[in-house]
């Protein structure tokens, strides 16, 4: 079967891709992504996959430097739009990292590694470990296998009714109702590709055992994030 996620699919995923910064749960774990960092001035983060810019932006603000690195251009693009001083480089993670070792404080990668054949993850891992300071933290969250995108959504609807009412849920859903039947369109192919082969989503305890096996330590218990849909890891090197 001829594979469906490929370039331009990614290129058509992202021009909806930000409407996602209206949902609750995506803000929420972007949140969690940035508070797990610990960030500290002016440290030096990577974030690997950073689509158009959305965690980069968070990180940003936290007060630390990012450099963000995609293999689609069309994201980047959008993440220049948003911050026409991003720091960005066209890469594809599963090549050698473009920067030297104990380069960076740390490195976040949101919903990017499930989408990457499984037998290179380790190798991906371990760049990740190379270009990582002695004593730096990584943040890593991917989407778990069994995930249903559309509880997402659900639970976004619940949670926005529930801090600020009904009529401006409904004004909301109005609003990205079809941006949103795009995304879950889009969703589906992913979840349907993963059926296929072509992606692995990634098992509850997959990220804990290729952070300590590429190295790192001190890894925290696997914790479930975005709507109980993605997996979250943290470690140190």
């Amino acid at each position: 079967m001829t594979k469906k996620v490929d370039q331009n699919f990614w290129n058509k995923y992202f021009e909806v891709y930000d409407n996602l910064n209206l949902v609750i749960p995506y803000q929420t774990l972007l949140d969690t992504i940035v508070n797990n960092l610990e960030i500290k001035e002016d440290e030096l983060v990577l974030e690997a996959g950073c689509g158009t810019g959305n965690l980069a932006i968070k990180i940003k603000h936290a007060g630390a430097k990012v450099i963000g690195i995609d293999n689609c251009k069309a994201a980047l693009d959008r993440y220049k739009l948003k911050n026409p001083e991003a720091d960005i480089i066209v890469h594809d993670l599963t090549t050698r990292l473009p920067f030297a070792d104990n380069y960076f404080d740390k490195i976040a990668s949101n919903d990017v590694i499930y989408s990457l054949d499984k037998e290179i993850r380790i190798e991906i891992f371990k760049e990740f470990y190379r270009t990582l300071k002695p004593g730096g933290k990584i943040v890593v969250a991917n989407a778990l296998k069994g995930t249903k995108p559309i509880q997402i959504y659900f639970d976004a609807v619940n949670e926005k009714k529930a801090r600020e009412g009904l009529l401006k849920t409904i004004a909301l859903m109005l609003k990205v109702v079809l941006p949103t039947v795009k995304m879950l369109y889009y969703n589906k192919l992913i979840v349907k590709e993963n059926d296929n082969g072509s992606f692995d989503f990634f098992e509850e305890y997959e990220q804990f055992e290729l952070l300590k096996n590429s190295g790192f330590k001190d890894i925290s218990d696997s914790t479930l994030v975005y709507s109980n849909q993605s997996i979250m890891n943290s470690g140190v090197k």
